[in-house]
């Protein structure tokens, strides 16, 4: 992706209402076009920033204004001098969260926690269970939720529900319904995630049944993002800190209640959850290792040379010697 294009005005505005969720109808209502002009419009910046589709101009375009993308829209503001702005180079991993994001403070170490993270593989392969194509782009598409959750990619969320994709996925799946109406709710979108968590919460749908403890999960992390009180706030720290719960679920909960915190400015809170869910992390590691699965191996060296490379380099050194 092109990262330094040089943006005009009505370029700035559609990436704008893209990230907002707004389909290509609806820009071209607000821009003054005919849809159809609209869509060659949209085409034409895709190309100019190197993107395939609407999903991939709104991550480039939240990574493009980050920090202010990376905070709850009802929260968006100026960084006041006890927020990340006035961090300390050289601190530890909440610091980092708070003046990045989750995902890139916690790199490699994100693929041990959320939902189909390397324990869940690890299971299935000791059971000599096989890992079919289906399961695969079920994991595929929880793992890109987790994803957004933790870089802070809400308007993600808005976007599967203007695609037609949300029903269906959170159908499939209560983990996603679960990381979908989170994206919904800490992005201020909290008439989608309130429709959203009603369809799922309706028995005489059909749908896949969403516990009671996925609905409660879904209740708080509206509430905690809208600000509906101290209370609210606890029931999401309560999940978070449920040790009894399915620990994809309590560390969506985690993740999410980073980001209230960060959004309130509350920079110590932040730290400390951010912290505790590397150690969640570090601990799904260690049960890896225990396992006799070692996916960050710290005994590494660079790989041989082949046996042509191996000759032209010996046919180089002896050209020196000369």
């Amino acid at each position: 992706m092109n990262k330094t294009t040089t943006m005009d005005p009505r370029s700035e505005r559609m990436l704008e209402l893209l990230a907002e969720g707004a389909s290509a109808r609806v820009i071209a209502k607000k821009l003054g076009y005919s849809e159809g002009t609209m869509r060659v419009y949209l085409h034409n910046l895709y190309r100019a920033i190197g993107v395939r589709n609407k999903t991939e101009a709104v991550i480039w375009h939240l990574h493009r204004t980050r920090p202010a993308a990376s905070a709850p829209v009802e929260m968006r503001s100026s960084p006041s001098p006890t927020s990340e702005a006035m961090l300390p180079a050289g601190s530890g991993f909440g610091d980092m969260a708070l003046a990045e994001d989750l995902y890139t403070a916690l790199g490699a170490m994100s693929t041990f926690v959320g939902p189909y993270g390397h324990l869940w593989e690890a299971g299935l392969r000791l059971k000599g269970t096989a890992i079919d194509e289906q399961l695969l782009a079920q994991r595929a598409q929880s793992r890109l939720l987790w994803r957004a959750l933790l870089k802070g990619e809400f308007a993600y969320g808005k976007l599967l529900c203007d695609e037609g994709h949300a029903d269906r996925i959170a159908a499939l799946n209560p983990t996603d319904a679960v990381a979908i109406v989170g994206l919904l709710s800490l992005g201020g979108y909290s008439a989608a995630a309130a429709r959203l968590a009603g369809v799922l919460g309706d028995k005489r749908r059909g749908t896949t049944a969403v516990a009671v403890r996925e609905l409660a999960l879904m209740r708080a992390l509206a509430d905690a993002a809208e600000g509906r009180g101290e209370s609210s706030l606890a029931a999401l720290h309560d999940i978070a800190g449920d040790k009894a719960r399915a620990p994809a679920l309590k560390q969506i909960a985690m993740a999410a209640l980073f980001h209230v915190y960060r959004g309130r400015k509350q920079v110590a809170e932040a730290k400390q959850t951010a912290d505790a869910l590397w150690a969640e992390a570090e601990t799904a590691r260690q049960q890896l290792e225990a396992m006799g699965v070692r996916p960050l191996s710290r005994e590494a060296a660079l790989p041989p040379l082949s046996d042509e490379r191996d000759q032209a380099a010996h046919s180089r050194k002896a050209a020196l010697a000369r």
